[in-house]
């Protein structure tokens, strides 16, 4: 593992992008690190509201305040009042809704052409572990390194632009 990549680690959740990675520290000296625990934003964070502040196309940094497994990235997408990610026949689309209390994900189970969905299809359990993370969402976040944190009864996903 090269110096670059154990200091983006050692970062909230992979925060640094390719285009913003630290450099690495000089012998000797100390790397501040900070975490983010389940269920709670990171100091100097702000509230997102409105739907409208979550929409983009997202990478999962991690889940639950741990970095997501897996061979391969999983790419999110809020589209309008609607959350999902491949496959989507699978069950993994959200409509979003705003309340007083914050917001409401809840599991879609009509594709947008009004399709039902169904497909037998084998998902790795990191899908599956991010799947049930979302359906726990009542509040987001912007964190100080530009990532939206989803969180609600105690568990977390943060999110990163592509």
């Amino acid at each position: 593992m090269t110096a670059r990549a154990v200091a983006c680690l050692v970062l909230l959740l992979g925060a640094c992008s390719a285009d913003e990675a630290p450099a690495p520290a000089a012998q000797g000296e100390q790397v501040q690190t900070s975490t983010v625990r389940a269920g709670a934003a990171p100091d100097g964070s702000t509230p997102i509201t409105a739907v409208g502040d979550l929409l983009g196309e997202y990478r999962v940094a991690g889940v639950d305040g741990e970095e997501l497994g897996g061979q391969s990235g999983i790419a999110v997408s809020i589209d309008g009042p609607v959350l999902s990610f491949e496959p989507t026949c699978a069950g993994f689309v959200w409509n979003i809704a705003e309340g007083n209390e914050g917001f409401a994900f809840t599991r879609a189970n009509r594709q947008a052409d009004g399709t039902v969905v169904a497909c037998a299809i084998a998902v790795p359990p990191e899908y599956d572990r991010l799947g049930t993370a979302i359906d726990a969402v009542r509040h987001a976040w912007r964190t100080p390194a530009n990532g939206v944190l989803l969180e609600g009864a105690g568990r977390s996903v943060l999110l990163f632009s592509q």
